[in-house]
């Protein structure tokens, strides 16, 4: 199962560059809205407090992974 943790936030451009160098995997889905894999939701608050990066959302979803035959 993977976990994706979704992340709004008016710093997304800054919270991106931090949440990769901390190891997750970033992908801009729209203006202001992360999706990070690689990375738990608490991680990625605890960074953006450090940061002082307000997070207006923050929601996990898990995906099973498909099995490909």
């Amino acid at each position: 199962m993977r976990t994706i943790v979704w992340v709004r936030s008016p710093h997304a451009s800054e919270l991106h560059g931090a949440l990769s160098v901390e190891g997750g995997a970033v992908t801009v889905v729209a203006p202001g809205l992360l999706r990070v894999t690689g990375l738990t939701a608490a991680e990625i608050g605890d960074l953006a407090v450090e940061r002082g990066a307000p997070i207006h959302e923050l929601r996990t979803t898990r995906r099973c992974a498909r099995r490909v035959t």
